[in-house]
């Protein structure tokens, strides 16, 4: 819930200050001046105060008369306008806030610097409290950064906001600005249309639709961002298996060997059917990757079982063993041979310790990095803040834990006399500490990296001596007088294939393993998806929906709409906008009954949101809701509906400006409850 409960004006001058001042309730409450009064620029400061200027259009240019920027009348004559700020009291129902802008600040002060007191200081009475927040708005990050006022106004309000695709692909928080167009009209060109006019710079898609959804809390947003979150994972998972897949296949075209083929990744077959073909848990190496041989092809496993059978048999020709000093020279050499065998399994043992301790110590360090990045951003946000003008940012010690270690600080003892680091020194003293810490865990990494090239080298080394060992025990036994060149050279070829194929199947082996997870994994998101359903809503959803077109139409009937019979008219569930039957309404029919098509539909928006435990915060901002001369007839229930709106087992807030006499006014709304904020001359004079 959102409420306003109080406004102060002010612009100061060389020749002394002028100011304007209200108080609001639950409600109706119009704003009633004269034309070229003030009544657009007491609704438009309500918007700059909270950082809202966005949704009037982009920029700030023309939000705020010369009253406010740059010269404003004072006894009688136009004086230059030194200092102009906005003060806004406002509550969620629950605690009070003090917001206050500066349309000219003072020097040293940006206007997108806000201060915010934990306190009513306007209706309450009290005084500024010396230790105020300090926000900012107009740039980067105010609805995701910490010290961004957009960030803090949502969370005072209850809301998290959800992320929404954009034209670019990207996705962005839902804007307030975008949010706020459904509670704010401005008179330009706020009411041409029968839908509100929803902020087009932030290239958000469909923003009239996300904004109904989180407004009215429909499952099918939810759902959404779930369902783009749930493919999101899809897709990071598509290229782990397609990076895998790339590698299994070089590695064994390398190996003059090929990998059965299998369904591609997302089809409906490759979440049906087993990869490769092969039903188990775990699938051996050796029967996915196979080998052409003469006219046909083998498994892996059918090539190794072939080569070993056919080394075995060029080894069981008959041998004699070797005597004199050649064999002390061989058994010698072999003596050596296994004794570095011993060794490398030694030093391999060695690496594997190595590589577990980095890996441990690499996820300690990725950890305290997160931190210290994290912490880097709130300082990064402090000097923005102190760029803008604050007097001193209390985020830098608002989690009263160390950056580092992330310890409790309370109670800790200050060493006398020990310097004490200003913003920009802080700043800078994070920024190295993640420059240290990056600096090792890539030290890390390249050890790692330097650990596999040495376990490679050692590995392939050991298979080398192991293939000398047999050579040694070959040369030992003798071969048999029979025996023929061409053998030995087949043996010794078919040993070095046997090798290659062995090293093949053993690395294959992790690949095939991680593969098998990421299917799994794939398939566990898809079942989460097909859960999801269509976008179709829920029955909740249609109850939500339902009970909106309801009170919509009740209104139209009120407020004397003509141009088709309210039952006829309904609510399109993918755009939001107002049909009949199956079409758009357009622009058909009168300006007049175009405007209440409008009222219509933001009234009974809140009414909905208030009676459905939904997001709308309950605040209507109209400025000129009687344009194209509505006739009195239907300015009547429009008023009267605005003041005993429900909401929330209450009433929601509307603040409306009008030109009509008082008693007009008060004739209009009799025997209702609602107050004047009357500006006799002008706003600021």
């Amino acid at each position: 819930m959102l409420r306003i409960a109080a406004v102060s004006i002010k612009s100061f001058t060389p020749e002394g200050s002028v100011g304007f001042f209200a108080k609001f309730g639950d409600g109706l409450t119009v704003v009633r001046a004269k034309n070229s009064s003030g009544k657009t620029l007491l609704l438009n400061s309500i918007m700059y105060a909270l950082g809202l200027e966005g949704t009037l259009q982009p920029g700030k240019q023309g939000v705020l008369t010369q009253a406010l920027t740059t010269s404003v009348e004072v006894n009688g004559a136009k004086r230059p306008v030194r200092q102009a700020l906005i003060d806004l009291e406002i509550t969620n129902g629950t605690s009070s806030i003090t917001v206050r802008r500066y349309s000219v600040p003072p020097a040293g002060v940006n206007s997108d610097l806000i201060t915010v007191w934990d306190e009513p200081l306007l209706s309450g009475g009290g005084n500024e409290s010396p230790s105020p927040a300090y926000y900012y708005v107009g740039r980067g990050g105010t609805a995701q950064n910490e010290a961004g006022f957009h960030n803090y106004l949502a969370r005072f309000l209850g809301w998290t906001l959800p992320l929404v695709p954009t034209y670019g692909g990207k996705e962005v928080p839902l804007y307030l600005q975008v949010l706020a167009a459904l509670f704010f009209v401005e008179q330009k060109q706020g009411w041409s249309g029968i839908v509100p006019r929803m902020p087009t710079q932030y290239q958000i898609r469909e923003p009239l639709r996300r904004s109904i959804e989180f407004y009215l809390k429909l499952d099918v947003l939810e759902r959404a961002r779930k369902r783009a979150e749930l493919q999101q994972g899809l897709s990071v998972l598509r290229a782990e298996y397609a990076e895998m897949r790339g590698a299994l296949d070089s590695a064994a075209h390398l190996a003059n060997a090929r990998v059965t083929t299998t369904n591609e990744f997302g089809t409906t077959a490759f979440y049906r059917n087993p990869l490769f073909g092969i039903d188990a848990d775990s699938i051996d190496a050796g029967e996915v990757l196979t080998l052409y041989q003469q006219t046909d092809w083998e498994t892996l496993n059918e090539g190794v079982q072939r080569l070993q059978i056919s080394i075995r048999s060029l080894a069981e020709a008959q041998r004699a063993p070797f005597v004199g000093p050649d064999g002390e020279v061989l058994n010698s050499e072999l003596r050596q041979a296994r004794d570095r065998l011993r060794e490398i399994t030694t030093e391999l043992q060695a690496l594997d310790d190595a590589a577990n301790m980095l890996d441990m110590q690499r996820g300690t360090l990725e950890k305290r990095l997160r931190l210290l990045k994290q912490e880097q951003r709130r300082y990064k946000d402090i000097r923005s803040l102190e760029s803008l003008g604050a007097e001193f940012s209390q985020h830098a010690i608002a989690h009263h834990d160390c950056p580092t270690c992330q310890q409790s600080l309370d109670g800790t003892e200050i060493m006398s006399g020990a310097p004490i680091l200003s913003t920009t020194e802080s700043s800078a003293l994070v920024d190295q500490q993640v420059q240290t810490i990056a600096t090792v865990i890539d030290d890390a990494e390249r050890s790692n990296r330097a650990n596999e090239a040495a376990r490679g080298s050692l590995e392939r080394e050991a298979g080398e001596i192991r293939s000398r060992i047999r050579a040694i025990q070959a040369d030992l036994e003798g071969e048999a007088p029979g025996v023929s060149v061409a053998q030995l050279q087949k043996r010794i070829l078919e040993e070095a294939r046997l090798q290659e194929l062995l090293r093949l199947r053993d690395n294959a082996q992790g690949t095939i393993n991680e593969l098998i997870d990421t299917r799994k994994r794939a398939i566990q998101v898809k079942v989460q998806l097909d859960d999801l359903g269509d976008g179709e809503f829920t029955a909740k959803d249609t109850r939500k929906f339902n009970t909106w077109q309801q009170h919509l139409r009740r209104l139209l009937a009120s407020y004397q709409f003509t141009v088709f019979a309210p039952t006829e008219v309904g609510i399109d569930s993918q755009t939001m906008r107002p049909v009949h039957g199956q079409s758009d309404l357009g622009f058909q029919g009168s300006a007049s009954d175009g405007l209440k098509m409008r009222w219509s539909y933001l009234l009974s928006l809140v009414q909905t949101s208030g009676a459905m435990n939904g997001m709308h915060p309950g605040l209507l901002l109209l400025d000129g809701p009687r344009m194209y001369d509505v006739e009195p007839s239907a300015m009547r229930p429009f008023l009267q509906s605005c003041a005993q709106l429900p909401y929330r087992g209450g009433k929601a807030q509307v603040v409306l400006t009008l030109s009509e006499n008082p008693d007009v006014i008060r004739d209009w709304l009799s025997g209702y409850e609602y107050q004047i904020v009357d500006v006799e001359e002008k706003l600021l004079v």
